[in-house]
């Protein structure tokens, strides 16, 4: 028998079509009777960064949503995504408008992750837990340095343009001089794939802020391992880039630029207290239609 299924593809973290990043959004019955490896071929169908998929939980309410969050890469699923998270708020907003923000939704690995609606502003404002990079041991200093320089080509060891490569949760974090025009960085996606295996690799660099691009921080991501090769715009990794910045320049806000070729643009908030950054976005309603499956 086959089954149909609702989706919408947003954008997200832009407010223009055709930028930021793309997610595709299913909302399934509790009782869908959909296995992983059906989840998994619908992530690789869509061939978006990331399908999410929710389900509405046993103390869901219009007044207090409450959904189960899976997000699905084309090839694996994914322990947390911020661009697929502000995409299924903005999903349920207009498809289910008798829901009242904030938005709950509970992850396997992350926890419970909250999105909530700011009209005034018309963006979205999602709490996830922050992670501090960290420092490689000294015995492993200079062989993650030689290696960055192997997944990006075009950096110059002679004027020492990497300036720090650290560990996370889910892969490398890279900080280059800021003289380096992170957009144009080129990357060599084999030894990338080769180093982090499963994870992300994210290269930043501080910005000077101008009037046609008032971010203080750039970056991009390349996700190995995930079926896809460079992320467009990544919420999670600046769960990490956030607190990174912030504890070198000071303060608690932070205007963030992923320079992919799509390109997006984040506002965040560190609260350093509780642990949690809070990114801010806007996004973008691109198609919508009926899957068969």
């Amino acid at each position: 028998m086959t089954t149909q299924l609702k989706y919408s593809v947003i954008d997200a973290f832009t407010s223009k079509p055709f930028g930021g990043n793309p997610a595709a959004v299913i909302v399934l019955e509790q009782d869908h009777g959909l296995d992983d490896e059906t989840l998994q071929l619908i992530g690789r169908e869509f061939s978006l960064s990331e399908t999410a998929f929710l389900v509405p939980l046993a103390d869901h309410t219009v007044d207090a949503p409450h959904f189960s969050i899976r997000w699905f890469t084309p090839g694996l699923e994914a322990p947390l995504c911020g661009h697929a998270t502000i995409a299924a708020a903005y999903h349920l907003q207009i498809y289910h408008p008798q829901l009242r923000a904030p938005y709950r939704f509970e992850s396997r690995v992350s926890g419970q992750l909250r999105v909530d609606y700011d009209k005034e502003k018309d963006y979205y404002v999602m709490d996830f837990p922050a992670e501090m990079p960290v420092a490689f041991s000294s015995s492993e200093q200079a062989d993650v340095l030689k290696k960055a320089y192997t997944w990006f080509p075009s950096l110059s060891a002679d004027k020492g343009e990497v300036k720090a490569v650290l560990r996370t949760k889910r892969g490398y974090f890279v900080e280059v001089d800021e003289s380096v025009d992170v957009a144009n960085v080129v990357h060599d996606t084999i030894a990338i794939n080769r180093d982090t295996v499963v994870g992300q690799c994210v290269i930043t660099a501080p910005h000077t802020p101008t009037p046609s691009d008032p971010s203080q921080v750039h970056s991009r991501m390349f996700a190995a391992g995930s079926g896809i090769d460079e992320d467009p715009v990544t919420g999670s990794a600046h769960t990490r880039i956030v607190p990174y910045w912030l504890e070198r320049l000071g303060g608690n806000t932070l205007q963030c630029a992923q320079v992919s070729k799509r390109g997006g643009e984040l506002d965040c908030e560190w609260l350093r207290d509780e642990g949690r950054v809070l990114l801010k976005g806007r996004a973008v309603r691109m198609a919508e239609g009926v899957l068969f499956v």
